[in-house]
């Protein structure tokens, strides 16, 4: 019986844990998440946009910032900022997990734009998780230019290439290298050096 007592606690206590963990993907309007589980760490990116300007038909509002911290309950601080201007833009809130598909975010202020776009000042504001991915982490190119290579390798350059502040969805790492997706008005998938990346 005691035993049964107690391998029920750990079970419990399993599931209690698992509902603080996250799962990396979309979470829908515009908020993606990453989150490595060796490290804790949390990496994302909120980018969305409303009205239409009809002379250059390009959205007259953006909301865009990037998200990092570090996953220590089911509610921890983040640093949210636009990804070219990290000192100036910086604006700290929270994220509390709901359960491991669920999050809320709240912060004490908007950043530029989001006033005409997504409040998350008003309120803590719920995403919930629409398709998983296998990303470990979620970064932005932190140089002039970064380009593709089709490999791991040094001599397999291709001539597609991002700028400072495009963001990118890393799946894996090896030898220097970085293999992630853009999501730009073209999905790109292919390795680009981890030097050219923010370190969090």
């Amino acid at each position: 019986m005691k035993k049964l007592v107690v391998t029920f606690l750990i079970l419990l206590f399993a599931n209690v844990s698992s509902g603080q963990k996250l799962i990396s993907g979309d979470y829908g309007y515009g908020m993606k998440l990453s989150f490595d589980a060796s490290s804790n760490i949390l990496t994302g990116y909120f980018e969305n946009y409303t009205g239409l300007d009809e002379q250059t038909q390009n959205p007259k509002f953006s909301c865009i910032f990037y998200i990092e911290g570090k996953v220590t309950g089911k509610k921890f601080s983040i640093k949210t900022y636009y990804p070219e201007d990290k000192k100036g833009d910086m604006i700290s809130g929270t994220i509390e997990i709901i359960d491991n598909k669920t999050i809320k975010i709240k912060l004490p202020e908007e950043h530029g734009g989001c006033w005409n776009v997504q409040h998350f000042a008003d309120k803590p504001e719920e995403f919930t998780l629409e398709k998983k991915t296998n990303w470990t982490q979620i970064g932005y190119i932190d140089k002039p230019k970064s380009f593709f290579y089709k490999d791991q390798s040094n001599v397999n350059q291709t001539k597609i290439y991002l700028v400072k502040g495009d963001v990118v969805c890393i799946e894996k790492i090896e030898n220097g290298k970085a293999f992630c997706t853009y999501f730009g008005k073209k999905i790109t998938k292919g390795w680009i050096n981890i030097s050219d990346l923010n370190k969090v």
